[in-house]
């Protein structure tokens, strides 16, 4: 039924074991779990860690070489709190079943832009095109384990668009809707790694997670997005929207789970808005 059977680490995104229809087996793989899908870093709509963080089980559809497939992970879960707990994934070419035609109309010619729509539409925010709030809950701990594990730097940035309230009442809801999504594309476009991640926290809120670099390229980074922002304006019917923003900035530190480092760096957001100056297009605190 299945063409391979694999056992994942969603956490260091490693095949630990595989085995496929020919009858091959690999014990300790140890090849990224993305390799096969032949991109250079993690899915973005990762079921895996999903699984693991629900206890549930997940399918979803890749595409690649001309080839479509279906993927169900299932958690293996360990007895003890301890152990590393791993993933279990079935791979499925449905390429020539009827699977895929009750899938996308008959209209769509290009499958591979289907599943990417597809998966898009779990983790990508509508309107925005960054990554959402259930990316953010779902990839955040997984990064957090990893660094925890391999005792490297990373850093949250929480980035607020001031008086947002103001935008939407002075040009209206179009006009906040314009904001927001020029705003998401400027973030997305200053990312420095293709590991590095922007993401719409709620409302006017984004949040950047930062990694595979120093403290000081960390701080360079957020000074350089201020500097940026000075000179960037937003249009929308012919009306220049005047916007200004607050960042929070925090590094990882030992013991933080999810939770305390999305507070820590919201805390030094509103730290950022309650010591703007008026003058500054940008204003950034902590790190």
């Amino acid at each position: 039924m299945y063409d391979a059977v694999r056992i994942v680490d969603p956490v260091s995104n490693r095949v630990v074991w595989k085995a496929a229809m020919s009858g091959q087996t690999s014990l300790l793989d140890n090849s990224s779990c993305y390799d096969f899908w032949t991109k250079d870093r993690f899915c973005d709509n990762c079921i895996s860690v999903r699984a693991l963080k629900e206890k549930k089980t997940f399918t979803k559809f890749e595409a690649v070489h001309e080839e479509l497939y279906m993927i169900t992970a299932s958690p293996l879960l360990c007895e003890k709190e301890e152990e590393r707990n791993y993933v279990l994934e079935f791979v499925h070419n449905i390429t020539h079943e009827s699977t895929w035609n009750s899938i996308v109309s008959n209209e769509e010619e290009n499958f591979a832009e289907a599943v990417l729509r597809l998966n898009d539409a779990v983790v990508r925010d509508e309107l925005t095109g960054v990554f959402n709030r259930r990316f953010i809950n779902e990839r955040l701990p997984v990064e957090i384990v990893k660094h925890h594990i391999a005792q490297t730097p990373a850093y949250l940035l929480m980035i607020d668009i001031d008086f947002f309230k103001i935008i939407n009442d002075t040009y209206g809801h179009q006009g906040g809707d314009v904001t927001l999504r020029q705003f998401a594309k400027l973030l997305q476009k200053q990312l420095p790694h293709s590991t590095c991640w922007a993401a719409r926290y709620g409302g006017d809120e984004f949040l950047i997670y930062l990694e595979q670099m120093t403290f000081e390229q960390a701080y360079g980074f957020a000074e350089n997005l201020c500097t940026i922002t000075e000179n960037y304006s937003i249009i929308h019917a012919g009306n220049k929207i005047k916007t200004t923003y607050s960042m929070g900035v925090c590094s990882l530190q030992p013991g933080m789970d999810m939770d305390a480092w999305i507070k820590k760096a919201d805390e030094n957001l509103y730290k950022a808005k309650s010591a703007r100056d008026q003058n500054l297009h940008c204003t950034m605190y902590g790190i």
